[in-house]
């Protein structure tokens, strides 16, 4: 249980830094005011990511471990010219393992790939600048991206674990700066294209809204489609269907999820693991963004985009069987900078407690044995079991909450 005590001990140290940061909101806005916001993002990349990332992996030789061994299989492999899907397996996009390898490039070691993550998230940040810059000033952009850098969801989802899942908010905003600057739907169409094959299968839900959102559907659906019809017809002659391989995941059990909270009170008659659950789960996430998106769409893109965002990819967060709370890391920057009121003490209360229970439950569970909670007695069989359900429905409750306010309500004013 070594992890989960560093996990949990590092988390309240963050939150602990972050309600000085919330005391000090006026004094802070005041000294943040005109400052080079690039300049300043920069620099907190350096503070809040560049140096825990040398104090652990540097000063105190700690290996990277968890999803970062898998990193480094696929990305080692990718860039000796292995051919993925073929020579080693991937849950991921087809182009992922190969990005990976172009970092290892620069440097041979999995610590290359814990600091490329760092960079990207750092990307993610740096363009949220130019989504949100018409709605907030630097200096309140700067005092939430210090929030964001000091949240547990944040600094040891992105360096310690290494997580990825921020890459498909950086390339959605990209697509949308690149096509409010050229105006040119086929341009924002190949950069949402790519970044499907760069990242990971659920990247594709997002796109559903997108394109009811779209007026030039034809131009937008025949990018995509030659996208994919160029992939397949590379793909398919190296791999045959073993490029289906990322559709595996969703036949992957992890918690905490509606179903694993659900199923006890049910004495194990949901069915829990059945692929109709996982069809489920696609419709109710993706109704979410759509209904979100349609309701929004006369609200700017920033708006749009980050409520569709929370109330898609949070939803699924709690709805796939395969998902599990680590995927806060996807929708924590807008959930951050867009939905979450910071002058309510609710939201923030339970932002900071979202966070502590995302980064601390997966590696709990984990080591618990990915328990399986089949009938009401199975909670209260132990305390540590006891512990893991509530933390279970605490995170799917606090989700659900996180989703009302995405969905529910009129722009968020300036803190």
């Amino acid at each position: 249980m070594s992890i989960v005590v560093i996990k949990v001990v590092l988390s309240l140290l963050l939150l602990l830094a972050a309600g000085g940061v919330l005391w000090r909101k006026e004094f802070l806005q005041k000294r943040l005011a005109d400052k080079n916001v690039p300049r300043w993002l920069t620099l907190g990349w350096v503070l809040f990511r560049l140096l825990p990332f040398v104090v652990v992996y540097i000063a105190a030789g700690i290996a990277p471990t968890s999803d970062v061994n898998g990193f480094w299989d696929e990305g080692s492999k990718a860039s000796q010219g292995m051919v993925v899907y073929r020579d080693f397996w991937s849950p991921y996009s087809p182009l992922y393992a190969y990005y990976l390898g172009a970092w290892l490039k620069i440097w041979y070691d999995p610590r290359m790939i814990v600091l490329g993550m760092t960079i990207m998230d750092a990307l993610a940040l740096w363009v949220s600048w130019y989504l949100y810059r018409t709605r907030l000033s630097g200096a309140e952009f700067l005092y939430k991206a210090l929030l964001y850098y000091l949240l547990p969801g944040s600094l040891i989802l992105c360096v310690v674990g290494a997580q990825e899942d921020v890459w498909m908010w950086l390339f959605v905003i990209v697509a949308y700066l690149y096509r409010q600057r050229t105006g040119r739907v086929e341009v924002y169409a190949l950069v949402l294209a790519v970044a499907l094959l760069l990242t990971k299968a659920i990247f594709v839900l997002i796109l559903v809204p997108l394109f009811f959102l779209e007026k030039d559907k034809v131009r937008f659906v025949l990018v995509m489609a030659a996208v994919g019809g160029l992939s397949l017809a590379i793909l398919y002659p190296l791999v045959g269907w073993e490029f289906t391989q990322p559709l595996d995941e969703a036949d992957t059990l992890r918690a905490p999820n509606v179903l694993s909270v659900l199923n006890p009170w049910f004495f194990n008659h949901l069915g829990v693991g059945q692929k109709i659950w996982n069809w489920v789960g696609l419709v109710v996430s993706v109704g979410a963004g759509v209904w979100t998106s349609w309701r929004f769409r006369a609200a700017g893109f920033p708006e749009l985009i980050s409520r569709t965002w929370v109330a898609l990819y949070a939803t699924m967060m709690v709805i796939q069987q395969s998902a599990y709370s680590n995927y806060i890391f996807l929708f924590l920057i807008p959930l951050v900078f867009f939905v979450v009121d910071w002058r309510s003490k609710t939201q923030v209360g339970l932002l900071l407690l979202f966070n502590f229970l995302c980064v601390v439950h997966p590696s709990y569970w984990w080591r618990l044995g990915m328990p399986k909670y089949l009938v009401p007695s199975d909670i209260w069989s132990s305390p540590v079991l006891a512990l893991d359900y509530l933390m279970q429905a605490a995170i799917v409750g606090l989700t659900g909450y996180f989703v009302w306010l995405a969905v529910r309500g009129k722009m968020k004013q300036a803190i």
